[in-house]
């Protein structure tokens, strides 16, 4: 990989961004899914099968999301390294 330090930061941070923004996309799809109709009928089976997909596709949503704000943050962490403003790491807890 050619370039400086600070340009391999700043394009992995751009391709943080475009994976951000994907999850994004994709949390937005699980929740149109969501609001969808379901074609299961209404019968008691065909209603315990949408309510698990329902359950299922809010889970996936919520999952999208937090990956898509991780990686964002990540994504300013590898930007402010990039430009030397780095903060102090931190150990957890």
């Amino acid at each position: 990989m050619s370039g400086s330090t600070s340009e391999r930061l700043r394009n992995a941070a751009d391709a943080l961004d475009r994976a951000a923004a994907d999850a994004d996309r994709a949390a937005g799809r699980f929740a149109q899914g969501r609001l969808e109709p379901t074609p299961w009928g209404i019968s008691s089976p065909a209603r315990e099968i949408a309510a698990r997909w329902e359950a299922a596709l809010a889970a996936r949503d919520v999952d999208a999301r937090v990956l898509g704000d991780a990686t964002s943050d990540l994504a300013g962490e590898l930007r402010m390294a990039a430009y030397g403003r780095a903060r102090p790491a931190t150990l957890p807890g």
